[in-house]
């Protein structure tokens, strides 16, 4: 019997059969999750099925899901445009064609993008950017392209020829033609260009519009903006545009790699060659609930993020704005239209950590696994079958829970990971800037799984729930090379896991990004650039001593110095420093390692922690037989150091030979520039600065209100205050006399010493930190 038009069309597959299928497919053939080739294929023959037999719709998603999966194959672009007029849906058609045109440019395809833009032209000749990227299309080709001319009415003729190899002088042919008139496409009112939140909506973007509006470069190719700006040079460009040839990788991203250009000199860049306006997110006020409009997954998925909503308009950040898809993608989930507005990507990431903190519901991820609930809620964790849990652990849910805290913990530059357990409940706490804050609270069903797969990445025995154990998981995530330390201990509710995040870009750290400025930097670099003597830093557990000693490495790391450190455990990896780790089991302890290490020709050596007389007595004889030595201690203050080494035994004569320098240190939270504000603060807190009311009736202090950024903590990052002791003849009569650490503090304020005290007070009254943020890290120690 013949098949009408009808049961053709309900013959069309749709895209969740196609998706279905190929994850079919991909089993049998034994090729896993990730997709390749044969999904590229799969998805571009059923978007031609489904436009031939009129499902439009499904053609789209197929196409889409094609430029998602091969973003440099033209074919889809001129598929997925051809629907689009198809639809009745011009400007989405020229949207398409220009990002092709975008990428076949930058890939030096100029025939080709020529081609792209003319077809656009075609659709839209009255639009300014489209005529202008055709023009610069057209001085590149070779052999010259002839100049477009629209048609009378505007809609033009020959859409859509996929790219060939001839260069037709004529319009090519047309390949697709819409099945409904749609009008003329010059008639068609464009929609509003984007405009950021709480402003009119930004003129349609034009070649002359921004350079009138901001007198610089706009519209055009990313290299005039670049050049016009005089961010890049002229050889640099040529370096980067030889890379692009090669690898076919954006220009943009290959000058940023190159250290050439910063993200955010690329978003400006891209900002004023589209016309868009760019924001910093770190000034700006984000609107979360119209944020969490757009769904994370999405979100992360094309890098964008909502930061304001007007009435039926939503303002998207994003740093690609040609992504086309990503535009699509969110008026689909969201029912809006979109508004555009450029930023930088790390500061879209940082905006999405906090905007997507509370995004994950583990609960919800339990319930997928099949039969869980009814064997994990009314049992204790220590009474689940082991090989129950091993197959509970493997479920997609619980590893897309552990993945998702992980990479949430890390977006949020959170320093530890606690997982807690409680009677009824799992409590998620990440320690950001020093302070532990609540994230999450998983179900008490979750926590033998979620436990066990922190382990397996971790490489632990997941059988043994009674015992402490140390693991080490190595991840890699958005470019960046993280190492993870995780600890359990057991207690009486279950296994509690610490995981201590260890970010290799911390070792990048100069001095003055530590807090050190002014008298205080070039004392200090003057100690460490000495040839030998004993220099010790001090202070509690977490208040960046590894960090100062690491940064302080790196400064005198040259090829002519030989460094070897050992230490408990090796944190960060440092280029040209040869690293020791201690291991007691076998006998390798600080002391031991220690004796060998000056068998290796150093010049200088890192000891991570003085613990005992040992140790400490080999640091002293290496720094007296022309090493340069570094080590910490733990002492509440600089002059304390002294007397510590005092108390392990050795002599007083030894450390006035050896000791040149300590250094003291804490860290404080650093206001948030994103909602810092001036208050003046009460007469008795100035009196506990040491500063009289009546001396300064008009002083000032800062404080975060508390965004969106910062959490709503008022502080945004950390900064280290110190205290630095430089041993001089008179400090070296005191010890050599027995002198009490509170004598030499007091000799040591007077050749010029500022102590913890003094310098928190100074960071109060420059508006760094907060006078309560003072009182918790440093008075409290000294009371």
């Amino acid at each position: 019997m013949p098949l009408d038009e009808t049961s053709l069309a309900l013959r069309a597959p749709s895209p969740a059969q196609a998706a279905a299928e190929l994850q079919g497919v991909r089993q049998a053939l034994g090729l896993g999750d990730q997709e390749g080739p044969l999904d590229v294929a799969v998805w571009f023959h059923t978007g031609l099925l489904c436009r031939a037999l009129d499902a439009l719709d499904d053609a789209v998603t197929c196409f889409k899901k094609v430029i998602e999966l091969a973003p440099e194959d033209p074919w889809a672009y001129w598929e997925l445009a051809g629907v689009y007029v198809a639809r009745g849906e011009p400007r989405a058609a020229v949207v398409v064609l220009g990002e092709l045109g975008r990428r076949l440019g930058e890939r030096g395809r100029w025939g080709e993008a020529t081609r792209a833009w003319e077809q656009a032209a075609q659709l839209s000749p009255e639009d300014a950017d489209v005529l202008e990227n055709l023009r610069q299309a057209s001085s590149r080709t070779s052999p010259p392209w002839r100049p477009f001319r629209a048609s009378p009415n505007g809609s033009g003729n020959g859409l859509f020829s996929p790219p060939g190899t001839s260069t037709v002088q004529e319009p090519p042919p047309a390949l697709l033609a819409p099945k409904t008139s749609p009008g003329p496409a010059g008639t068609e009112e464009a929609p509003p260009a984007p405009a950021p939140a709480g402003e009119a909506p930004h003129p349609r973007p034009s070649p002359e519009g921004p350079r009138k509006r901001r007198g610089r470069a706009a519209g055009g190719l990313l290299e005039e903006v670049l050049l016009t700006e005089g961010w890049v040079g002229p050889d640099q460009l040529k370096q980067a545009l030889q890379v692009q040839q090669r690898n076919r990788t954006p220009l943009g991203q290959i000058l940023v790699e190159m250290g050439v250009l910063t993200e955010e000199q690329l978003a400006r860049a891209l900002a004023a060659q589209w016309g868009l306006p760019f924001t910093s997110l770190a000034e700006e006020t984000v609107d979360t609930e119209a944020a969490q409009l757009i769904p994370a997954h999405l979100a992360r998925r094309h890098g964008v993020v909502a930061v304001g909503r007007r009435q039926t308009r939503l303002v998207v950040a994003m740093s690609d704005p040609a992504n086309v898809l990503a535009i699509d993608d969110i008026r689909l989930v969201t029912g809006l239209d979109v508004d555009i507005v450029v930023a930088s990507p790390s500061d879209i990431t940082k905006i999405q950590s906090v905007v997507y903190a509370g995004s994950l519901n583990l609960e919800e991820l339990l319930k997928e696994s099949a039969g869980e609930a009814e064997t994990v809620e009314e049992a204790r964790p220590d009474e689940i079958a082991l090989e129950h849990l091993r197959t509970m652990v493997e479920d997609a849910p619980i590893v897309r829970a552990v993945n998702q805290i992980l990479t949430q913990a890390v977006l949020a530059e959170a320093s530890d990971i606690h997982i807690e357990p409680h009677r009824r409940e799992v409590k998620v706490r990440f320690r950001i800037d020093g302070v532990l804050q609540d994230v999450m609270t998983p179900p008490k069903a979750v926590q033998a799984p979620l436990i066990s797969r922190v382990k397996i990445l971790a490489n632990m025995d997941i059988a043994e729930r009674r015992l402490p154990q140390d693991g080490h998981i190595h991840l890699r995530l958005s470019g960046r090379e993280l190492d993870l330390r995780v600890s359990t201990l057991p207690t009486v509710l279950g296994e509690k896991v610490v995981i201590r995040i260890l970010d290799q870009a911390r070792t990048r750290l100069t001095l003055p990004q530590l807090g050190f400025a002014g008298d205080l930097l070039a004392t200090w670099e003057n100690l460490i650039t000495k040839p030998y003597g004993l220099i010790l830093v001090t202070g509690p557990t977490g208040s960046g001593k590894t960090t100062t000693l690491y940064t302080s490495l790196a400064r005198i790391n040259t090829p002519e110095r030989n460094i070897v450190s050992i230490e408990d455990p090796v944190e960060y990896q440092i280029p040209r420093v040869n690293q020791v780790q201690v291991n007691p089991k076998i006998g390798l302890t600080f002391a031991n390692g220690l004796r060998t290490i000056l068998r290796q020709d150093p010049d200088v050596v890192l000891i991570g922690e003085i613990r005992d007389r040992e140790t400490a007595e080999i640091a002293v004889q290496a720094s007296m037989t022309g090493h340069l030595v570094l080590s910490t201690v733990h002492t509440n203050d600089a002059p304390g150091a002294v007397t510590r080494l005092v108390d392990m035994g050795i002599e007083p004569f030894l450390i006035t030979s050896s000791l040149v320098g300590v250094l003291a240190q804490r860290l404080v939270r650093v206001i948030c520039d994103r909602c810092k504000e001036a208050y003046v603060p009460p007469a008795d807190a100035l009196r506990r600065l040491g500063v009289d009311p009546q001396d300064a009736p008009d002083l000032r202090l800062y404080r975060g209100r508390g965004c969106e950024v910062c959490r709503k903590t008022g502080y945004r990052g950390r900064i280290g205050v110190f205290e630095l002791m430089v041993m001089t003849d008179e400090l070296r009569q005191l010890v050599l006399g027995g002198g009490s650490a509170d004598a030499l503090r007091e000799a040591a304020q007077r050749t010029g010493m500022r102590t913890l005290r003094q310098n928190g007070v100074l960071k109060v009254l420059e508006g760094v930190t907060t006078f309560e943020e003072v009182l918790r890290v440093i008075f409290v120690s000294e009371s």
